[in-house]
């Protein structure tokens, strides 16, 4: 009975050190903007691409979407944009963030 307790304990440790398909790895970029607000942010090249974006104590999981220029990241409530070495996140929690730069 010990062992099947233990194997079954095993095996949920394991399904949760996994990472599901598709979610973003890597370093993670710092972002410091205007009026003393920062969040950081992962991206995923892999598949179509996503971002996680992590602000105001939140993380957001952002599928990619088209954007005329720069990245664009987006779940229908909260945005993030990259373009031309400056970035935007719309609709997190701990904004303002706008004009924010790497830093």
């Amino acid at each position: 009975m010990k062992t099947i307790a233990a194997l079954a304990t095993l095996a949920l440790l394991a399904a949760c050190a996994t990472t599901s398909g598709g979610a973003p790895s890597g370093p993670f970029t710092q972002w410091r903007c205007e009026g003393g607000a920062a969040f950081s942010v992962r991206i995923s090249t892999e598949g179509e691409g996503s971002a996680e974006v992590f602000a105001g104590g939140q993380t957001y999981r952002l599928p990619r979407i088209a954007g005329a220029s720069g990245l664009r990241y987006s779940n229908g409530s909260v945005e993030y944009r990259e373009s031309g070495g400056q970035a935007t996140v719309g609709g997190a929690r701990g904004g303002p963030y706008n004009a924010c730069r790497r830093g």
